[in-house]
């Protein structure tokens, strides 16, 4: 196995994940009486009624009552005579301030959800993760319901402007439940991501998160370069928002591209064309055919380092160390992207700090790191290659050696002529991919910058 690049962004979103659960209901009043829904009922002032939905659905009454949930969250009423309900399946608890006689009309959603949602969304048919993302155009009205049926979650959206614009959020939140009461479902969160690195990886954007507690009405607005974004919505009740877009740049840094890339001892250090309304510049890299999140440096000035560094920002009235940069393996083939970004004192580091502005990523560019050495290696053998029959690969190993810098392994199919290759600077490494119960011819060579040693003798290993 290749050596696997990773980077920790703290406090950075989870495409996918959940929402956040809660304890189960812990309401549960004594002396209450069934009400029945879709009939007449005569509700005395100060009782209880008891009430139970098989499912999700809107709930109209004809008189002036309070509901609650089990969790004792009193539920929001909608609609001119504020009578109209859009509740998930389960328990609720209905008073009156006064007697009168309450009919209620239930609907099951899954009945009128065409009428209430742009994107109808069923367990199957759902758009809880990133990868599922609805793709929505600019100036699209949109419906939808968060977190109405159970396994509804963090709704996502998807979009694309094809140059720098101010694009703005105008948004309705009519959650299920009043604020208080421990409800934690009355906010609506939005937050809005950057998807365009050609090497992976994505950017939680300023404001790092849009909030409307409450039935409200809000608006938001984004500075964005050209390119592809992502944003969940997280809130538990109805919701309708619209996105519009102008031409703005006055804080969109403009492109960039990687004019050079120079090979150092301790990296690479790349070259960057100027970019106007940046103060910053970002470069990514991710190792050639891995999988894995990129990772990043920034400098204040066109050149920027892959060299290991700490530099520190404050969070909270704390400085907290930030590494960026890692060594590059020698021998490794990379790909490197590069952006402006309008914060002089920006860092990659989770929700981005206030004010920044990013640029649209460059075009990526490969290029293998060679650090710089004229002395070349000496033989290394390959002192173990075997199968691993419970993962289904090949282990080799083998003894440093003081002139090598890395180690590129080789392997094929027996009866075969074509080489694979793997390079890394440990003294182990798993080859995975392979077909099951089939001979491997593996050998092994060091490297030191662009030279390289004689091939160690080959080994075969069968693996079941």
């Amino acid at each position: 196995m290749k050596k696997i690049i990773t980077m920790a962004l703290a406090g950075a979103a989870l495409f996918g994940s959940s929402a956040t659960t809660v304890q189960a209901g812990t309401y549960n009043p004594k002396n209450t009486t069934s009400f029945n829904i879709n009939r007449r009922n005569y509700v005395a002032k100060g009782k209880i009624y008891k009430l139970h939905l098989p499912a999700a659905g809107r709930l109209v009454t004809n008189g002036n009552v309070t509901l609650k949930n089990s969790m004792e969250w009193t539920c929001i009423p909608y609609g001119k005579d504020k009578n109209t309900y859009y509740l998930r399946k389960g328990t609720y608890y209905l008073t009156s301030s006064k007697n009168i006689s309450v009919k209620t009309t239930y609907t099951r959603l899954t009945k009128i959800r065409k009428n209430l949602e742009t994107y109808v969304e069923t367990k199957k048919n759902n758009d809880n993760s990133s990868l599922k993302a609805r793709k929505i155009e600019i100036g699209q009205d949109i419906k939808a319901m968060g977190e109405i049926y159970d396994y509804d979650s963090v709704d996502y959206y998807t979009f694309t402007i094809d140059s720098p614009q101010m694009v703005t959020m105008r948004m309705t939140n009519n959650p299920i439940y009043q604020l208080g009461k421990g409800n934690i479902f009355s906010k609506m969160n939005v937050i809005m991501f950057s998807e365009n690195n050609p090497v992976g990886g994505s950017t939680m954007l300023y404001p790092e998160s849009f909030e409307i507690n409450g039935n409200k009405i809000a608006s938001q607005s984004w500075y964005l370069s050209k390119g592809n974004y992502t944003f969940s919505v997280n809130t538990r009740g109805l919701y309708n928002f619209q996105l519009t877009a102008v031409p703005d740049t006055r804080v969109v840094p403009a492109d960039t591209e990687i004019e050079s890339l120079q090979n150092t001892k301790d990296g690479v250090v790349a070259n960057l064309r100027d970019a106007r309304h940046a103060k910053t510049y970002e470069l990514a890299w991710r190792e050639k055919g891995s999988k894995a999140a990129p990772f990043t440096s920034s400098s204040n000035t066109t050149e920027v380092s892959t060299t290991p560094a700490t530099r520190y920002i404050d969070k909270n009235d704390r400085k907290i160390p930030v590494s960026i940069g890692k060594k590059l393996i020698n021998g490794q083939s990379y790909y490197f992207v590069a952006r402006g970004v309008s914060n002089p004192d920006y860092i990659r580091y989770g929700n981005p700090e206030k004010d920044n502005y990013f640029g649209a990523w460059s075009n990526s560019v490969e290029h293998t790191y060679y650090a710089p050495s004229d002395a070349t290696p000496g033989a290394v053998d390959l002192t173990t290659a075997k199968a691993d029959s419970t993962y289904h690969n090949i282990h080799v190993a083998w003894n440093k050696i003081a002139s090598a810098q890395s180690y590129r392994i080789a392997y094929r199919q027996k009866g075969t002529n074509k080489w694979y290759y793997e390079v890394t600077d440990q003294a182990t490494n798993a080859i995975t991919g392979i077909t099951r119960n089939r001979n491997y011819e593996v050998k092994l060579q060091a490297l030191n910058g662009e030279k390289t040693g004689p091939w160690s003798a080959i080994k075969t290993i069968f693996v079941k």
